[in-house]
């Protein structure tokens, strides 16, 4: 009788034990938090019209908090981030998805400047901060720094399957812009 609620209380403890995890716990990764994957969601669209969907979330770049910026890290533009999903139960990737991102400045990547200094007298003076002011969707002149990405998606093995470009489905264009705020 004491071995079974034993047992049973060693049972009930385990889980309380794995209720967080420290996204930091690979010792390479923390020279490289661009490329740390944090996160990963994958779960069925709710949304009226979409139950055939299937939503996925994938978060890099840990411990970024909201009162840090405004120069949070960016993706690197040097790596591949992939998501791999496999569901045919072989244990191998089905379809994977390929991004790269491209960081520029604002100002046709010169970067912005603003002119400081008494009239008549005034220096152009470059801005080392992601925005000079205010951004919007309808208005994002103060925009520094922009971050673009392409999406591949390659169906079967992810270096010899077969890749294909995703576009955007109004516009068509490959590159699509992050435009997010933090």
């Amino acid at each position: 009788m004491f071995r079974k609620i034993a047992l049973t209380a060693l049972a009930a403890a385990v889980p309380m034990v794995a209720i967080a995890s420290s996204h930091r716990e690979a010792p390479n990764i923390t020279r490289f938090p661009t490329v740390d994957s944090t996160d990963f969601y994958l779960f069925n669209s709710y949304e009226a019209g979409r139950q055939d969907y299937v939503t996925i979330l994938a978060n890099y770049i840990p411990l970024q908090a909201a009162y840090g910026g405004p120069n949070y890290f960016a993706m690197d533009s040097a790596a591949l981030y992939e998501i791999h999903i496999e569901n045919d139960g072989d244990a191998v990737e089905d379809l994977t998805f390929q991004f790269r991102f491209r960081n520029t400045l604002g100002n046709a990547n010169r970067g912005l400047s603003l002119d400081i200094g008494p009239a008549g007298q005034q220096q152009s003076i470059a801005v080392p901060l992601k925005n000079i002011g205010g951004v919007s969707a309808q208005n994002n002149a103060a925009l520094n720094f922009n971050e673009s990405y392409t999406l591949t998606l390659v169906r079967g093995d992810r270096r010899r399957g077969q890749p294909a470009a995703v576009s955007n489905a109004t516009s068509g264009a490959t590159t699509l812009n992050t435009r997010t705020t933090r």
